[in-house]
Parts: structure tokens; C-alpha cells; sequence
């Protein structure tokens, strides 16, 4: 079964590697940060791309730099790891009861 990679499944998997962000940044884990944000600026770039979300650039734009300022550790964060969590946990929900 392959799945489709629609806007709800990317920003799922986006959710996933910010986690894996936020985490590697607790450890202090400079080699697994930089990792986890390639990976996640791969994901946005898909994103992007998409028709479904035109709309949303200006979105996915700041989310791009919340995560840029995360992975560098920039002394004042505009977004918390927490709300980028909660902010990826719908789109997570959504996906697993869709399947």
C-alpha cells in the first residue's frame, strides 16, 4: 500500500521530525539537529509545492523560520516547542482515523 502524499500526510511527518527536533535539541545533539532540520525543511519544501496550500505560504513560512531559530537555539524563540507540538498533534489525529 502506498500512501499519497497529500498535505495532511506531509504535515503529519513534519509534526514527527519537528518531535525528533525538539528532542535531538534537548540533548544537546548538534549532528541529530541539523539531521532532523534538512529533514524537515525537505518536507516543507514538499509542502510548498503543493496546490492545497497557496494559501498557507505565509504560514509555512514562519514555520520555517521557528524551526531554523529552534535548531540554532536562538536566545529568544518566537515559537515554544510546546505549541509546535500541539500545533502538529491535529494533523496527526486526522490522519490516523482516516486510516
Amino acid at each position: 500500500m502506498t500512501n499519497e502524499r497529500t498535505s495532511l500526510f506531509l504535515m503529519a511527518n513534519l509534526g514527527a521530525e519537528v518531535a525528533r527536533l525538539i528532542a535531538a535539541r534537548e540533548r544537546n545533539n548538534r549532528d541529530e539537529i541539523l539531521a532532523s532540520l534538512a529533514r524537515a525543511e525537505h518536507i516543507l519544501d514538499e509542502v510548498t509545492a503543493l496546490h492545497d496550500m497557496e494559501s498557507r505560504e505565509e504560514e509555512l513560512s514562519i514555520l520555517r523560520d521557528s524551526l531554523k531559530s529552534l535548531a540554532h537555539k536562538q536566545e529568544r524563540l518566537s515559537v515554544t516547542p510546546l505549541y509546535l507540538k500541539s500545533y502538529f498533534m491535529p494533523f496527526a489525529l486526522r490522519l490516523m482515523t482516516m486510516r
